[in-house]
């Protein structure tokens, strides 16, 4: 049991590691259906929206949760990784619970968790701890009296725990290459794995690969599911990155749209226009939820702060396409010489990354992002000197060495390729 909100993180601590069994993966839902059945099946008792993909599918979840709220729906958001606390997994579309509300939960979990434990047969008797915080995200968002709930999935879909709902609508985002070792190392295999989160419900997708979009969309036929596709429904797209932020225009249905964004890049300007798309489409589409999407600001999704008087993105893009989007969106607000941090964690595509992001840079700082999730900067440190030799790079082990290094160089600072750097550095913290 804990006391106070400090402890709500390390009280999952005590579960099982999800990655050792490989039985725990290929019989997730299985698992995860009695845990829920244990539980009261807290799932049931709101709306649900599901949304899968490579990148953005945690800021397309914020905005179609805005949308809610906007329609005065009483929403909860479950998004993952966090970057500064474990709270931002858990939130009321994007605000915090009341710390006793965390508490009490919390405690209530694990209270029914004496009594339950799972057949050996499927693996850790004990829930991982991926499996403990969705099932307390569902009873979080049932206990506080949500109508609806966003929900993000972790990685892939198919075998995922929050594969367990029966959601209004599903959201798809871009696919790319990533997590080759767990799901696949073609487009193809990876959108496969995204693709049964589909149900009978509409579903809307993305701009993506023609790969990608095939595989929607045949499983999609499987599942009698209506189709929205963003280059058929949204038209007209444009965007572009100021120092206000990303502004971005489009038509639905002949009536055209202009918002100003406060995350940036084109990819962010994408994913609010199919979580609005989505509001229209099913009917919660207000203009209060206009307005708070363009005020929504995810933790490090191109989060700008100004620090002792420079001008720091934070931004957890980890792909290839991601972090030039990150990169053009930086360079069209940054001046003089600005400073780039970058560290990424093994199993990316490490090598396009840095062909990607590194060559408008001058100064490079390399940097170890935690050890959460294995890594090897010395390794990349190698590889960016070797693709460009005559550029300013050096390695700095510590973010938080590496931020204050890069604060001495520069006005505007840059950090990116992984989603735990960031939240190593502990001014960035501090500035909460």
């Amino acid at each position: 049991m804990i006391g106070k909100i400090e402890e709500l993180e390390t009280a999952f601590d005590n579960f099982a590691p999800s990655l050792p069994d490989p039985r725990i993966k290929e019989l997730r839902l299985e698992r995860m259906e009695r845990l829920l059945a244990h539980l009261g099946n807290p799932e049931r008792s709101y709306r649900t929206y599901h949304t899968a993909g490579s990148k953005g599918k945690g800021s397309t979840s914020a905005y179609l949760a805005s949308l809610l709220s906007g329609a005065g729906r009483i929403t909860g958001l479950y998004t993952s990784p966090h970057l500064f606390t474990i709270r931002e997994r858990f939130t009321l579309s994007g605000e915090m619970f009341p710390d006793k509300l965390y508490i009490d939960v919390c405690n209530m979990l694990l209270d029914k968790m004496k009594t339950f434990s799972l057949p050996s047969s499927l693996g850790s008797e004990k829930p991982t701890v991926f499996e403990m915080y969705t099932a307390y995200g569902y009873l979080l968002f049932m206990e506080y009296g949500c109508t609806d709930a966003v929900i993000e999935t972790g990685i892939g879909g198919r075998l995922d725990a929050t594969n367990t709902i029966d959601p209004e609508a599903v959201f798809l985002t871009p696919v790319e290459l990533e997590h080759t070792d767990i799901l696949g190392k073609t487009i193809s295999s990876i959108a496969t794995e995204k693709s049964k989160i589909i149900t009978s419900s509409p579903v809307f997708i993305s701009r993506q690969r023609k790969e990608a979009e095939d595989v929607f969309l045949e499983e999609a036929g499987r599942r009698h599911a209506t189709v929205h596709l963003f280059r058929n429904e949204i038209m007209d797209f444009s965007s572009s990155t100021e120092k206000d932020g990303e502004h971005v225009s489009f038509t639905i249905d002949g009536q055209k749209l202009t918002l100003t964004l406060q995350m940036a890049t084109e990819a962010m300007a994408e994913n609010a226009a199919l979580a609005i798309l989505g509001a229209e489409r099913l009917g919660f589409l207000t203009d209060e939820g206009l307005c708070r999407v363009m005020s929504t600001q995810l933790p490090g999704r191109f989060e700008r702060r100004n620090i002792n008087g420079a001008l720091v993105v934070l931004d957890t893009a980890h792909t290839p396409a991601s972090v030039k989007a990150t990169r053009d969106a930086f360079f069209s607000i940054a001046e003089g010489h600005p400073v780039l941090i970058f560290g990424a964690v093994d199993g990316k595509d490490i090598e396009h990354m840095i062909d990607e992001l590194l060559e408008p840079f001058e100064k490079i700082i390399i940097s170890k992002p935690g050890s959460y999730k294995k890594s090897s900067p010395e390794k990349i440190f190698s590889m960016a000197r070797e693709r460009f030799p005559k550029k300013d790079i050096s390695y700095i082990e510590s973010p938080s060495e590496a931020f204050d290094s890069a604060l001495k160089l520069s006005s505007d600072i840059l950090i990116t390729g992984s989603f735990y750097l960031g939240a190593e550095i502990a001014r960035l913290r501090d500035g909460l």
